[in-house]
C-alpha cells in the first residue's frame, strides 16, 4: 500500500492480523519494513499503534519467524529497545550482542526497575529440588511467567542475563548453573544495566 495513509495502513495490517497465523509472515513483514523505513508523510505519534501491533504479533510468532526477524532489525537503532528485547530468546549470538548494547547505552530505565531474587534461597532450591522442580522455584523468584522461565533456564546465557539483572551475585550464579546442570556463561562480561533492562521487560510480560 504505497500511498495509503497511516490510518488506511493500519486498518489493511489489522485486517492481516484478523487471518492469524495465515496472515502471520505477511504481516510481520510489512509491519518491519514499514517501522524500518517510516514513510515522511507519517507522523511519528502514529509509530505507538504499529509498535504494538509489531510486538504483539511477533510473541505469536514461530521461533523460526523470529529468529529472522531478530537478525533482520538488531542493528536498526532507530528501533526502540523494548521491541529488539523481544527477539532476544530467539537472537544469534551476533544480533544478541547487539540487543545488550542498545540496552547498556541507556541510563533511565522504562519502567519500573526488576524484582531482586534472593541468591541464597535460589542456592538451595537449586541444591534440593529435582526433575525440574527448581523451574517453579526461578520463575517465582524472578516473577516470570513459567513459560518464560524455562525458555531462559534452557539458555545458558539468558539464564546469566537473568541472574545478573536480578541481582544473583556471581559465587551464587555459579552455584545454580552446576545444580541445574546448566553451561556455564560469561556473567562478568554481561553490562549490569542492560541485564537489568531485559528482567525489568521479562517481568512485565506476566
Amino acid at each position: 500500500m504505497p500511498h495509503a495513509s497511516s490510518r488506511e495502513r493500519l486498518s489493511y495490517l489489522l485486517d492481516l492480523a484478523a487471518q492469524g497465523a495465515e496472515g502471520r509472515a505477511a504481516l510481520l513483514d510489512e509491519l518491519a519494513r514499514l517501522l524500518v523505513d517510516w514513510p515522511a508523510d507519517y507522523v511519528q505519534a502514529m509509530r505507538g499503534p504499529f509498535e504494538a501491533l509489531f510486538e504483539k504479533t511477533a510473541r505469536e510468532a514461530t521461533p523460526e519467524m523470529r529468529a529472522a526477524l531478530a537478525e533482520r532489525l538488531a542493528d536498526h537503532d532507530e528501533l526502540p529497545v523494548a521491541l529488539l528485547n523481544e527477539f532476544f530468546l530467539d537472537a544469534s549470538p551476533a544480533a544478541r550482542a547487539h540487543i545488550l548494547k542498545r540496552n547498556a547505552a541507556l541510563d533511565e530505565p522504562d519502567g519500573a526497575p526488576p524484582r531482586k531474587a534472593d541468591p541464597r534461597a535460589l542456592v538451595a532450591a537449586a541444591r534440593r529440588t529435582v526433575n525440574g522442580a527448581f523451574l517453579d522455584v526461578f520463575a517465582h523468584a524472578l516473577s516470570l511467567q513459567p513459560a518464560l522461565a524455562d525458555a531462559i533456564l534452557a539458555d545458558a546465557e539468558a539464564m546469566a542475563v537473568a541472574c545478573r539483572g536480578a541481582g544473583i551475585d556471581r559465587a551464587a550464579y555459579s552455584a545454580i548453573a552446576l545444580l541445574t546442570a546448566s553451561a556455564l556463561a560469561d556473567f562478568e562480561n554481561i553490562p549490569l544495566n542492560a541485564a537489568a533492562r531485559l528482567v525489568a521487560f521479562w517481568q512485565a510480560r506476566n
